[in-house]
């Protein structure tokens, strides 16, 4: 396995957008590709289920996996993760700060 690169969050391409909230992919080197979410809208069950069926389509076209920053002090985003699918898989130092990558 290769060195996973961090790469930089300004390389964001949004692929599905949502009034409630917004899945961008920032493709960090040829193998490794990170997810992001934001969410604009107060985190509700229907968000929840529509966010869930545009992650499983696009995981489904995209292939995978998808990695995740994550922050170990941010236990609300690793809740996060888990709900769809994310595991623990490796920690690097990004800017001075120790962080973790979630994959799928």
């Amino acid at each position: 396995m290769g060195v996973l690169v961090v790469s930089d969050p300004q390389l964001k391409v949004p692929v599905i957008r949502r009034s409630d909230y917004t899945l961008s992919l920032d493709q960090a080197n040829r193998q490794d590709c990170f997810i992001h979410c934001d969410v604009h809208a107060r985190w509700s069950p229907r968000i929840q289920r529509e966010l869930r069926a545009d992650f499983e389509t696009l995981k489904g076209l995209h292939g995978g996996p998808f990695h995740a920053l994550h922050d170990p002090e941010d236990l609300k985003h690793l809740k996060f993760l888990r709900m769809f699918g994310f595991g623990f898989h490796s920690r690097r130092l990004v800017d001075g700060r120790l962080m973790e990558i979630h994959r799928t």
